[in-house]
């Protein structure tokens, strides 16, 4: 895990994430991600313009090392937002949702909406 965080801690720097995809290395903006979802051991990456990429590292991989950048968010036990990328909250008594940009809808886990919510209201003031 560590080697994946000090190989990506440059990219990320520079708005860049490397994913390794073909044989070959290619760097995706981060702007560009607007959601990650864990599948067992891979993530699956969906990019702006609808083009999905997906990666052979886990999404805690993908986390930690998006995590400095503070515009993404984990959202439940298998995905990871990019709050730039939220254009709603759906709230109903039983779920909370949110609506991505992508026209995606995310279900938020009890236990971390609060999380989302107080990122949401200290990053959109």
């Amino acid at each position: 895990m560590d080697n994946f965080l000090n190989i990506q801690k440059p990219n990320i720097e520079n708005g860049l994430i490397s994913v390794r995809l073909n044989g070959r290395i290619n760097f995706i903006k981060t702007s560009d991600l607007i959601l990650l979802t864990s599948d067992l051991n891979y993530t699956e990456m969906h990019l702006v313009g609808g083009k999905k990429i997906v990666s052979s590292r886990t999404l805690l991989l993908f986390e930690g090392a998006l995590k400095p950048d503070q515009n993404f968010i984990r959202a439940n036990r298998s995905q990871l937002i990019n709050v730039n990328h939220i254009q709603n909250l759906i709230f109903s008594q039983k779920s909370k949702r949110i609506l991505l940009s992508n026209g995606e809808i995310i279900a938020v886990s009890r236990r971390k909406f609060p999380m989302v919510e107080n990122h949401l209201k200290s990053t959109r003031l």
